[in-house]
């Protein structure tokens, strides 16, 4: 890495992180710690506190893997500490239900972690790694869905913000409809992008696309609101991937019978 300067923040508390991102043939992904001049030729990636954006991509060829870490430092809330893994060609998820009630771009092509807290990403970024595409993963997958899902049940919501900041409530269906919507953006988005092929999955997701249609047929819409618009995104996506899965006529039957 090319020099930079470090927030006043890092410098402060650098010395609670020492692990390091690591690899070897015996051990495969795995977490250590080091002192700062120390090195070895397992390590994969140092933490660090540089200011402004960065964005590093590690790869392992023997593993068919590429992690890509980013980085903004020092810029309050535009600040954030995440990774993108690919295995081959395909995206690793992340499943974490507790992202269903965050707020903003916490998206499941992504393995988010507290401002500076690299002993909390470097661990779920071996554990991503460890169960991606296996059993564990799948049921994680089911149980994401299945979250979204009871969402839209919901009257009320409690959506947690940014460090530091109050929580959100939102109430009512055309406010929660329009962030479970969000959320199920980003969840086809991903399952795109990660080249879902698991019909479990699919037949889950199904699902949950046609609860979310039948929820909005349900909506009474004040078109003057241009929140409206993201709404229209969400069909959009839910349509092409009904399509895709040999659902697009189920689609059109849902919009024009919506007693269905």
């Amino acid at each position: 890495m090319a020099t930079r300067k470090n927030t006043q923040h890092w410098e402060e508390i650098k010395s609670q992180f020492t692990k390091c991102l690591c690899y070897s043939e015996s051990m495969g992904l795995y977490t250590r710690n080091f002192i700062e001049n120390e090195t070895s030729e397992e390590i994969l990636y140092r933490p660090h506190g540089f200011l402004g954006f960065v964005n590093d991509t590690i790869t392992i060829p023997e593993k068919n893997l590429e992690i890509c870490i980013m980085t903004n430092f020092g810029y309050g809330r535009l600040s954030y500490l995440k990774a993108a893994i690919k295995k081959g060609n395909r995206y690793i998820l992340n499943f974490n239900i507790a992202k269903l009630y965050q707020w903003d771009n916490h998206r499941v092509t992504t393995f988010d972690a507290p401002l500076y807290d690299w002993n909390y990403l470097f661990e779920i970024i071996v554990q991503a790694c460890k169960i991606a595409f296996t059993e564990d993963y799948t049921n994680s997958s089911i149980a994401y869905i299945r979250g979204l899902s009871d969402m839209l049940e919901k009257d009320k919501i409690i959506i947690k913000s940014d460090e530091g900041k109050r929580d959100i409530f939102r109430e009512g269906d055309f406010l929660i409809t329009l962030f479970a919507g969000r959320k199920i953006r980003y969840l086809l988005e991903g399952l795109d992008f990660a080249k879902v092929s698991d019909q479990t999955i699919r037949e889950h997701t199904l699902n949950l696309c046609r609860k979310f249609l039948q929820k909005v047929l349900k909506l009474h819409f004040n078109f003057s609101d241009s929140r409206i618009a993201q709404i229209s995104e969400t069909m959009m996506l839910i349509h092409q991937f009904m399509c895709k899965n040999e659902a697009g006529m189920e689609y059109l039957d849902l919009l024009f019978n919506k007693t269905t």
